[in-house]
């Protein structure tokens, strides 16, 4: 019941930010990703990929720029793997030389597969904060870290990801 809550909070900030095109803006993302994976019996490390959508839109005291995320995280190893889309807030600070730290909390659904246990989806949460560098008009260099809680299978699992790659952005800033 309290999920459907989060639900609706994720998508009411999402669609403020945008509605707002004035200093609207269209990225995409990606970058490889390195999730510890582990629950009360086992350790793994899981590799892939998480990519994304990002649209910027309000600036908030003119300084902090809110965005809608969507992202998607897909990681493997061995055939045990975790799947998941996520949508919610990015919350950005541009600093000098290029700098800019940012934070978001997503929710979503996501699919763990397992050799051993039955597979299950679930609904997940994430913390994600990490620091962009401007290369050019159109290119970041990223590299974040996650915290995930994800659902299924009891609730067992906690997600830490490490992540490093690159956001282009569709207009010159």
């Amino acid at each position: 019941m309290k999920w459907k809550y989060v639900w609706v909070l994720a998508l009411l900030l999402t669609g403020v930010v945008s509605f707002r095109t004035a200093q609207a803006q269209a990225s995409v993302y990606g970058e490889f990703s390195a999730s510890e994976f582990h629950n009360l019996v086992s350790n793994n490390m899981l590799y892939g990929a998480t990519t994304g959508i990002l649209y910027d839109g309000a600036k908030i005291h003119g300084h902090v720029i809110v965005a809608a995320d969507i992202q998607g995280r897909f990681v493997r190893l061995n055939g045990q793997s975790l799947n998941g889309i996520t949508i919610g807030p990015r919350f950005e600070v541009p600093l000098r030389h290029g700098w800019a730290p940012y934070g978001e909390f997503t929710v979503g659904f996501a699919r763990y597969n397992s050799p051993i246990t039955v597979s299950s989806t679930d609904s997940t949460i994430q913390l994600n904060s990490g620091l962009a560098k401007q290369l050019s008009s159109h290119l970041d260099a990223v590299v974040d870290y996650s915290y995930a809680q994800y659902y299924g299978q009891g609730g067992q699992f906690n997600p830490k990801t490490f992540s490093i790659g690159g956001i282009y952005h569709f207009n010159k800033r």
